[in-house]
């Protein structure tokens, strides 16, 4: 693709760091990093932000309802259900895309143990509000931080507004592997902590997969790429599918805490760059007026994804559409998934239950790629593309009327 989805910034420099660093060293920094960021005192490295929350539900005592939103991928909500819990779902906001904490209010029941705040596309949701049906109703209050890091609400951090916070150490973390649970709560941590413990490490050839896939991924120099492209046809293997959270349960590897550890270090930097980009972006889509999920103007977003909502777009056309312009766009998922995602809840199911925005957004809405190496010119021709489709439509419909 001309213009890729995502750049994994993994270097073979990166890597030879990652090998020289010492696992205690790597690990102090990670927990040191997100006690900074979060706030919370206890620190749990896992596997991936999936098995985060995952084990922040089977410590939970309680089990029940979880309010979240639906507007997200299969592996935001499988934690819920694996854990023995059942998702409720609340309607979102077309200007955010993150749910409305109106409509969560009239989803709680005694049933309700927690609300899942899903920060989708780096924007945090309304944590002022949450928090306080939260309070008043005796909830815990867990944040999937995702596609949140570095993502600001009223000058704090995700993560450090909810009672456990779950963040990835891939995405714009740009590990090969790993997640973290942060809290305050001692026994919720001690829990997880245990369970966490008692499991096994994963394939070391899926590790070899996501090393070479990221590395062959990043702007190399040509040989190099070619030279780990054809490493990687070797080892298609390591690709592991979507199954059950109980059947990918493992230990995030040293070598993998590592690479998480080298590669936050690089965060920072990183983020200034996604930050130009995305707000490239922004000026792009007012210039043009395209843009309906306007939160992204008034809000410090992580720019970790950049949804595009706009009811002029059906997906799987415009989708069509960049991909022949060589565009890397994505729907909801990562690249696993480029085409349309089946919705996590169905649409007659979600109109019986009052879901009217996310019925309206959930088939018009595209990720499009924020990559590091983009200058200004990449966004413009992104945007023009997409501008394009939007006029060609538009002259398609005025003529059908004629």
């Amino acid at each position: 693709m001309k213009y890729p989805y995502s750049n994994p910034n993994l270097r073979i420099v990166d890597l030879i760091n990652a090998f020289r660093l010492p696992k205690p060293e790597a690990e102090t920094y990670i927990k040191h990093y997100f006690q900074k960021l979060t706030g919370k005192k206890h620190i749990l490295i896992t596997n991936s932000c999936r098995t985060a929350l995952y084990l922040s539900y089977k410590a939970i005592e309680k089990k029940g309802e979880v309010i979240t939103s639906p507007l997200t991928c299969k592996v935001a909500i499988d934690p819920i259900k694996e854990s023995e819990n059942t998702p409720v779902f609340a309607d979102i906001e077309t200007n955010s895309l993150n749910f409305d904490p109106n409509d969560i209010s009239r989803r709680i029941s005694p049933k309700t143990i927690a609300i899942q705040a899903i920060h989708l596309g780096g924007l945090v949701c309304d944590m002022d509000q949450i928090n306080k049906l939260a309070k008043e109703n005796n909830l815990l209050v867990i944040e999937d931080c995702a596609q949140a890091l570095g993502a600001i609400f009223n000058d704090k951090p995700s993560g450090s507004f909810g009672d456990v916070a779950c963040f990835t150490l891939i995405k714009n973390a740009y590990g090969i592997g790993g997640g973290v649970l942060a809290t305050n709560n001692k026994t919720i941590f001690e829990k997880a902590r245990s369970i966490n413990e008692k499991l096994k490490y994963g394939s070391k050839r899926l590790i070899a997969f996501r090393i070479l896939r990221n590395l062959a991924e990043t702007r190399q120099r040509f040989w190099v790429g070619s030279i780990l492209r054809k490493l990687l046809l070797g080892l298609k293997g390591g690709r592991r599918s979507y199954t059950s959270i109980t059947n990918q349960l493992r230990r995030i590897s040293p070598l993998e805490t590592k690479i998480a550890s080298v590669q936050l270090s690089k965060f920072s930097k990183l983020q200034k760059r996604r930050q130009y980009v995305g707000k490239a972006y922004l000026h792009e889509l007012k210039t043009y007026d395209i843009l309906r999920n306007n939160a992204y103007y008034r809000n410090n977003s992580s720019f970790s994804k950049l949804f595009l909502y706009n009811p002029s777009t059906e997906v799987d056309s415009l989708l069509k559409h960049l991909h022949s312009n060589g565009v890397e766009a994505m729907h909801l998922e990562q690249k696993h998934v480029p085409e349309r995602q089946k919705p996590i809840i169905e649409f007659n199911d979600a109109e019986q239950n009052g879901l009217t925005n996310y019925l309206s957004v959930h088939d018009h809405i595209i990720s499009l790629p924020v990559n590091e190496s983009f200058k200004k010119k990449e966004v413009v021709d992104i945007i023009s593309i997409v501008k394009d489709f939007l006029n060609n439509k538009t002259n398609a419909e005025n003529s059908s009327l004629h």
